[in-house]
């Protein structure tokens, strides 16, 4: 396999009939979620961007990501760059690494969505395509290729011109079809060849990875609700409250407000109350959630939030969900604001087995 700094494409340009021919092969809404990727050695690669469960995410070859845990992420024009951790939680052999993007610019930029990797059958068996990359100025750089030598995980892509040629620098470029990406170039065989894994081949293990791994809690009480003070960075809380007790009693809830950790055993799902201290309703738009996720404990999956306007807390209604990053992270990004007394967050299901745990919880 050749490796990142031994794998690109020339920027070259197709004869008018093939770039007609192209023209109609893709579109433009697919292109929008190439990335340029820079890893923590200061080396540039490329990947593809995709929203799922409320986060952002970028595929990406693990050559590419390298060997340290974070990485630049930028889009096309007008650019946009944020930072992303990195996981690599695929079988041996396979150069597939998943990142996760940082709240932040390029949010409002990720509408794909994990299930544009599933080709269609005419994506599937398309003879002609797109491989597509962006450049230090946000600028696509495509060219046309032959799709040849299909297996079951990867195909072989050959240049269509001939004074187009492979250099240095490409590895995580996509193939498009259709709007559709069919395939990320890993490594080269030569001038004039590249392998790509396929993108059934990565729909298949990084929708394993988001959507199967993990446990759901049963929807048993796991107890009537305990409740603690206290108060942290946002919002501050007049009272926390909790179904699910501490392990020991130096994990209480109120650690959340502070360096320490809660940690619960739970039997259910985990409802977390909190009461703000302002003797009126306030506004909510945003709740942050943290959990370690490189320690012994689960980090939670399925998260929900509701609020209540009323004194006692009693009248939730439900205002979002989505899931926390399997790296401890949970945003709800700035939401249209909502008038609340009380938040509630209820954890639904967790990424692994064992004692759940949170860091911090903040609202704005």
């Amino acid at each position: 396999m050749i490796a990142l700094s031994k794998l690109d494409f020339g920027i070259k340009f197709p004869t008018l009939r093939l770039l007609i021919v192209v023209f109609f092969l893709c579109a433009n809404a697919g292109w929008a979620q190439s990335v340029r990727i820079q890893n923590g050695e200061g080396e540039w690669g490329f990947g593809w961007m995709f929203q799922h469960a409320g986060n952002c995410y970028a595929a990406l070859p693990k050559h590419v990501a390298g060997d340290l845990p974070r990485i630049s992420v930028s889009t096309s024009a007008p650019v946009q760059v944020d930072q992303a951790n990195v996981q690599t939680p695929f079988w041996e052999g396979m150069d597939l690494a998943l990142a996760f993007i940082d709240k932040g610019a390029i949010d409002e930029r990720c509408t794909a969505s994990l299930g544009d990797l599933n080709p269609t059958a005419t994506t599937r068996n398309a003879a002609l395509a797109l491989m597509l990359r962006v450049n230090a100025r946000g600028e696509d750089e495509r060219l046309p290729i032959r799709v040849i030598n299909r297996d079951y995980l990867y195909f072989t892509g050959e240049l269509v011109e001939d004074r187009d040629a492979i250099a240095q620098g490409t590895s995580g470029s996509f193939a498009f079809v259709n709007d559709k990406p069919i395939g990320m170039a890993i490594e080269s065989d030569g001038e004039a060849f590249a392998t790509f894994i396929r993108s059934e081949e990565i729909f298949l293990n990084i929708n394993r990875f988001l959507s199967e791994q993990g446990r759901a809690f049963s929807s048993q009480s796991s107890g009537s609700f305990s409740q603690e003070s206290g108060t942290f960075q946002g919002l501050p809380f007049a009272e926390f409250k909790t179904n699910s007790p501490a392990s020991l009693p130096q994990y209480g809830l109120r650690n959340v407000t502070s360096d320490g950790l809660f940690v619960t055993d739970p039997s259910g799902p985990v409802v977390l109350m909190f009461r703000l201290e302002a003797s009126s309703t306030t506004p909510v738009s945003r709740v942050r959630i943290t959990s370690p996720s490189n320690g012994p404990y689960a980090v939670p999956k399925v998260i929900s939030v509701s609020l209540a306007v009323d004194p006692e807390g009693t009248r939730f209604r439900p205002w979002t969900e989505g899931e926390m990053r399997p790296d401890g992270f949970f945003d709800t990004g700035r939401l249209a604001p909502r008038n609340a007394r009380w938040v509630q967050i209820t954890i639904r299901s967790a990424w692994n087995d064992g004692d759940l745990a949170l860091n911090q919880v903040s609202v704005q």
